[in-house]
């Protein structure tokens, strides 16, 4: 019998950890934003007790997952902390959502699913009949670094491009500065690169709207806990670039055998006028072409043209939202036209 059940996440993913990790699998490649060591950890710094996770199952296999919490009176939506910018709905068949708004506490008239990217999601515009909105959200990019050398990759971009990196690295030389790119991958590496991440950011205006990283406050945790778990199975890094010995950008990450994910970039900005972060990137690239390791490197950012113009590929991250029948969807669809 096909049915959904509903059960409290603010502890993390419980027994249903190893099939979530293999819905993952069998549908988006075990994307690391899916894995359950990414989501757990979200589910402990960032998680209240509004917090659902709901099952699916079909003949007794599990086919449909996703974490919920509560948005307003008549609304949910799914669990989506800042430090993700896509989120997991792991369904075999999106159609099963339609079963769920009824099953969700209170009088659910609505469930918004956030920042689905069209590359790993179920849903498309035709994907459910209950389906009333679609909105771009942001377009992010990729790096295809499986395909040819990094010079094959250069001469992919405009001429104006690789003039303006070349103008970059001569200005640093110039300047008498040597550069040096570090890459941290070991478990017990991760706490002081992400010290080094931190005193970063806290020279720069994160620190004075208080939302830098430090190792001592909830997101520093996050994103330390995070990267140790990773690194147990070779999947974290952090790249740092250094002018002289002095660390002047770092760039926090975790893989997968598919793709590199960039979450998280900090920059001395005393040194912007060196441009530390495009510098970085570069040398970033410049490795994983040479390590084949992975066949993307995803940027999950909203890119400017400055941003496309590294690209490889680009896709549309969207907001998508269902409502509970269809007279809810013409109310909808009325209201927002006047």
């Amino acid at each position: 019998m096909d049915s959904w059940c509903l059960y409290c996440a603010k502890q993390g993913l419980g027994v249903f950890k190893s099939a979530w990790d293999k819905l993952n699998a069998e549908l988006y490649q075990q994307h690391p934003y899916f894995d359950s060591r990414f989501i757990e950890t979200m589910l402990q710094y960032f998680a209240h007790d509004t917090v659902w996770l709901c099952v699916h199952q079909s003949g007794g296999e599990i086919d449909g997952m996703l974490l919920v919490q509560r948005k307003g009176v008549t609304k949910w939506t799914l669990f989506l902390p800042a430090q993700a910018q896509v989120t997991p709905l792991l369904l075999q068949n999106p159609a099963i959502l339609s079963q769920l708004l009824p099953l969700l506490p209170g009088f659910t008239l609505g469930l918004d699913l956030p920042c689905q990217d069209p590359a790993y999601s179920p849903l498309n515009p035709d994907s459910s009949p209950l389906q009333a909105t679609i909105m771009p959200h942001a377009l992010t990019i990729n790096v295809n670094v499986s395909a040819g050398s990094f010079n094959d990759y250069l001469q992919r971009r405009s001429k104006k491009f690789r003039q303006n990196l070349q103008r970059r690295f001569e200005k640093v030389q110039q300047a008498g500065f040597g550069f040096t790119l570090h890459c941290f991958t070991k478990e017990a590496e991760m706490e002081c690169a992400l010290a080094q991440f931190g005193r970063l950011e806290s020279r720069g205006w994160k620190e004075k709207i208080g939302t830098a990283v430090h190792l001592n406050n909830r997101q520093g945790q996050f994103y330390l806990q995070l990267l140790q778990h990773f690194a147990k199975t070779e999947q974290a890094c952090v790249y740092q670039l250094c002018l002289n010995e002095q660390p002047v950008a770092m760039e926090l990450c975790v893989a997968s055998a598919n793709m590199l994910i960039l979450l998280k970039t900090a920059y001395d900005e005393d040194f912007s006028a060196y441009s530390p972060g495009r510098l970085l990137l570069y040398l970033l690239l410049q490795r994983e072409f040479l390590c084949k390791r992975v066949q993307t490197v995803e940027f999950y950012t909203s890119a400017d043209h400055n941003d496309l113009a590294w690209a490889d590929g680009q896709r549309w991250i969207s907001h998508h939202m269902l409502l509970r029948n269809p007279a809810v969807r013409y109310c909808h669809q009325f209201f927002k036209s006047r």
